[in-house]
């Protein structure tokens, strides 16, 4: 009886402390406010459907990287385009940024999927999305490389991102009437509900309040 009741428990303890580890390698780092903002540049595509794989039209995309709740960083494609539907966000939630000496490599612990409204409201889509961390970096020099795929019914369209972030992103700018809406962070990273004078983050920004 003593046996029986012994390997349980060393199982039980076994199984808590895997999972403990993997809490902690998944645990968010802490994020520089530098690697928040939009990014834009060119991808290529591949679409890969019932007939096979060809390559598809090159895209301008515009990548927003924002920060999220409980550490998390998000990750957002700006009217974005799958096919002849488009849409004003479609947001990679709770991913992850671990540092690689100079750059940031994105991991996202569970893929994309959920209801999208296309911008016109006419229509809403079931969409999966993955992003492939071996290929996706944010770098120190303000450059973003993504690797991601947007999957629609039985097509899949994979993406290879290469982009700059925004002129002006790092630099100082007057608070104006949209940003005075918007979430604002202080110079560490820290969500401030009532501002007072100073400088703070939105959207990837430094403003003057």
């Amino acid at each position: 009886m003593k046996t029986f009741y012994r390997i349980p428990m060393l199982v039980f303890m076994l199984l808590t402390q895997v999972t403990m580890l993997m809490a902690q390698g998944n645990k968010p780092e802490n994020v520089p406010t530098s690697v928040y903002g939009t990014y834009q540049g060119e991808a290529t595509t591949e679409i890969t459907n019932d007939k096979g794989t060809t390559k598809g039209a090159k895209k301008q995309l515009k990548i927003e990287i924002s920060k999220g709740e409980n550490g998390y960083t998000v990750l957002t494609l700006k009217d974005f385009s799958v096919g002849q539907y488009s849409f004003d966000n479609i947001p990679f939630k709770n991913c992850l940024l671990m540092s690689k000496g100079n750059k940031w490599q994105i991991y996202v612990p569970s893929n994309l999927y959920g209801s999208f409204t296309t911008k016109d409201k006419v229509y809403t889509l079931l969409l999966e999305g993955i992003i492939y961390e071996d290929k996706s970096f944010v770098h120190k020099d303000g450059s973003l490389d993504l690797n991601f795929s947007i999957i629609y019914k039985n097509t899949k369209i994979e993406h290879l991102f290469k982009g700059k972030k925004e002129n002006g992103t790092t630099g100082i700018h007057k608070l104006t009437q949209q940003s005075d809406k918007q979430t604002m962070y202080d110079l560490q990273g820290r969500q401030v509900e009532k501002p007072r004078k100073g400088i703070y983050i939105v959207n990837g920004k430094k403003i003057v309040y």
